[in-house]
């Protein structure tokens, strides 16, 4: 009997693209890249990785603002799409096929990022194992910046279902159930699309940890939180925020050290 593949895998295909390349503007897509470039504060020509960069929005970006980027996401065809973006953009990105949980950087980036919900897929020790690459693969002083969905928002908000109306006129609707007992939320996406025929339906499965949860697990393996805002915005973290985004510097003596 084979496996069932993990759910990323079957999740992150041309389904996904479709339900999301809608609501990804040029527009939205500056205003959260000048996001990451002013919360890392980087110089020009430092190396930055890009974690689960998908079609590599962010990383293109990036690389319009001088930086030199490393895009890693475990599907090919994602990163073929890049890519072709970054070379229509004018710009070099280096693109990596590659697990998160299997990351092999030792101390070769000024920064790193995790956007827009891209941790939190696999078991806690593996997403713990996630966050210690990331420390090995900062410099000392690299800054780490991740950006996720807000779990006490979640709390106050049960059950969540959510319409969006698409630019070329579908609807998305969204359902959202976190379970209390393992801090899990599951998420269903249905796709209809404005002329009508099969709908596109999608699930995934994240682990939402709270800030102090973060805060700790960063503590322990070598990143020290520096800032915390609630969205893009640069707006102060509450429950009634949708987000959570935490910037984060790497210590000496943290998990990539030798020693």
């Amino acid at each position: 009997m084979s496996q069932r593949p993990e759910w990323p895998i079957t999740f992150f295909d041309e389904g996904y693209l479709k339900i999301y390349q809608p609501q990804i503007t040029a527009e939205r897509n500056r205003a959260e890249t000048d996001f990451i470039a002013a919360a890392l504060d980087l110089p020009r020509g430092a190396r930055v990785l890009d974690l689960a960069c998908g079609p590599g929005r962010h990383a293109i970006g990036m690389a319009q603002r001088g930086h030199q980027v490393t895009g890693v996401d475990f599907n090919p065809h994602y990163l073929e799409i890049a890519a072709a973006a970054a070379e229509q953009a004018g710009v070099q990105v280096t693109w990596r096929v590659g697990d998160m949980r299997a990351l092999q950087f030792e101390a070769a980036f000024d920064g790193a990022y995790s956007y827009f919900t891209s941790f939190g897929y696999f078991t806690d020790p593996e997403n713990e194992c996630v966050i210690g690459n990331i420390v090995r693969a900062l410099r000392p002083s690299g800054r780490f910046l991740i950006d996720m969905a807000n779990r006490e928002w979640l709390l106050t908000h049960p059950q969540q279902r959510t319409w969006t109306q698409q630019q070329d006129g579908g609807l998305l609707m969204e359902e959202a159930i976190l379970d209390l007992a393992t801090s899990r939320v599951t998420s269903r996406l249905t796709l209809i699309p404005p002329e009508g025929g099969a709908q596109v339906t999608k699930e995934f499965h994240l682990r939402l940890y709270t800030c102090a949860e973060l805060t700790s697990m960063f503590a322990r393996l070598g990143l020290k939180v520096t800032s915390i805002w609630g969205g893009p915005d640069g707006s102060d973290y509450s429950a009634e925020s949708r987000r959570l985004i935490m910037l984060a510097e790497r210590e000496a003596g943290g998990c990539g050290d030798a020693g």
